[in-house]
C-alpha cells in the first residue's frame, strides 16, 4: 500500500472518529435532558472515573498509551459537561431582571444566562436601541450593574433613588474598592451585594467556574444572590466585600503583571516571536498561550484593574521583591538561595 493510499485510509478513519464524536455528543445531550428533568447534578465524578478507567483498560489491552487514551477521554467528557451545563435549568421562581449595561459582553452573557432559566430580562443600555432608560429599572425585582468600574458607584447611588426597597441590586465589577463606601452604605439599609464572575464572556456556562459573592452588610441580599445563581453549577465563594480586592490584587493584578512583564522582556530581547517559537520549550509554549491572550485584552480595563485596586501597592512591592530575589539567586555562584525559592514554591503548592 502506497503512502497516499495509507493517508486516504487515515482520513477515512478520522471521518469515522468525528462521526462517533458527534453521536457521543447527541447521547450526552439526551443524558443532559434527563438530568434537567430529574434535577440531577451536571457532573458525576464517580461515573467520569469509570469512563476514564474504561479508556485506560482498552488502551492497555490493545498496546496503546493509557495516558493518551485518558486524555482523549477527558476532552470528550469536558465537551459533554459543557453541553449539559449550558442546557437551561428552570428557576424555582421567575424574576424580572434589569441588566444595566446589558449590551456589553459580560452584561449580555448574564442576560442570556438568566433568560435561559425563565427569568424576564430587560436590557438597559443606550446601545440596545430598545428605548429603555435607567429609570425603567424601578419595575424590576433584581438589577444587575455591568458597566465600567469608574461608573459603577454613581450608578448604584442612582438606582438607590429609583428601585423599590425590596429590589436586589448587585454589580459584577472586577474591583470593589473604588466604590466600596457606596456598597457598604447601601448594604446597611437595603438589599445590595456585590458579585464577581471569575471568568469571561467566552465561558460556555457558569458550571464549575468560580463566582465570588461579596457581603456588603445585607445577608438577605447575599442569600438572594445565592438563590439567583445557585442552580447554575458555579463554585460560589462568599466573603466580606473588604476582602475582595486583596484577593484580586493577586488573582488578577499579579497574574496580569507577570504576563505583561514576560512579553515586555521578550519584546525588548530583539528576537522576533516567530524566531522564539522555532526553539520553544514545552514550558515556554504554555506561557505563550496565556501571554498572547493577555496581550489581546483591553489595555484600559487592565490598567483599571492594576491602578484602581486599593491593595495594588502591597502586591506590586512583593512582585518587585520576588523578581529581585530571583535575579540575585540566579546570579549567585551559590545555588542555595535559588534552591530555597524553588523549595518554598513546592511547599506552597502542596
Amino acid at each position: 500500500m502506497g503512502l497516499d493510499s495509507i493517508r486516504d485510509e487515515i482520513a477515512e478513519v478520522d471521518r469515522g472518529i468525528l462521526e462517533l464524536m458527534k453521536r457521543r455528543l447527541e447521547l450526552a445531550r439526551m443524558v443532559g435532558e434527563e438530568k434537567v428533568r430529574t434535577g440531577a447534578a451536571v457532573r458525576n465524578a464517580a461515573q467520569e472515573d469509570r469512563v476514564a478507567d474504561r479508556y485506560r483498560g482498552f488502551a492497555l489491552e490493545n498496546g496503546m498509551n493509557p495516558v493518551c487514551a485518558e486524555r482523549v477521554c477527558r476532552i470528550l467528557m469536558q465537551e459533554s459537561v459543557d453541553l449539559q451545563a449550558s442546557m437551561p435549568r428552570p428557576a424555582e421562581h421567575a424574576r424580572h431582571v434589569a441588566v444595566i449595561g446589558g449590551y456589553g459582553k459580560m452584561g449580555r452573557w448574564m442576560a442570556d444566562l438568566l433568560r435561559s432559566s425563565g427569568h424576564r430580562v430587560d436590557i438597559i443600555d443606550p446601545s440596545a436601541g430598545n428605548g429603555l432608560r435607567t429609570e425603567d429599572a424601578k419595575w424590576a425585582d433584581t438589577v444587575i450593574v455591568s458597566i465600567p468600574i469608574s461608573r459603577t458607584g454613581g450608578m448604584l447611588r442612582k438606582l438607590d433613588g429609583i428601585c423599590g426597597p425590596d429590589t436586589l441590586i448587585l454589580d459584577i465589577a472586577s474591583l470593589k474598592s473604588p466604590f466600596i463606601d457606596v456598597l457598604r452604605e447601601l448594604g446597611s439599609r437595603r438589599r445590595v451585594c456585590s458579585v464577581h464572575p471569575m471568568f469571561g464572556p467566552s465561558a460556555e456556562s457558569m458550571h464549575d467556574r468560580n463566582l465570588v459573592v461579596c457581603d456588603c452588610g445585607s445577608r438577605e441580599a447575599v442569600d438572594d444572590a445565592l438563590s439567583l445563581f445557585g442552580n447554575h453549577g458555579a463554585n460560589i465563594r462568599t466573603m466580606p466585600v473588604e476582602d475582595h480586592d486583596r484577593y484580586m490584587s493577586y488573582v488578577l493584578g499579579l497574574s496580569h503583571a507577570v504576563n505583561i512583564a514576560f512579553f515586555t522582556a521578550l519584546d525588548r530581547s530583539g528576537i522576533s516571536f516567530r524566531d522564539m517559537e522555532s526553539v520553544a520549550s514545552t514550558t515556554f509554549e504554555k506561557m505563550m498561550d496565556t501571554n498572547q491572550s493577555v496581550a489581546l485584552e483591553d489595555p484600559y480595563l487592565y490598567y483599571e484593574i492594576q491602578h484602581m485596586n486599593s491593595s495594588r501597592e502591597t502586591m506590586l512591592k512583593e512582585f518587585d521583591s520576588a523578581v529581585h530575589d530571583v535575579v540575585e539567586a540566579a546570579l549567585s555562584d551559590d545555588p542555595s538561595a535559588f534552591k530555597e525559592l524553588m523549595d518554598r514554591g513546592r511547599e506552597y503548592f502542596t
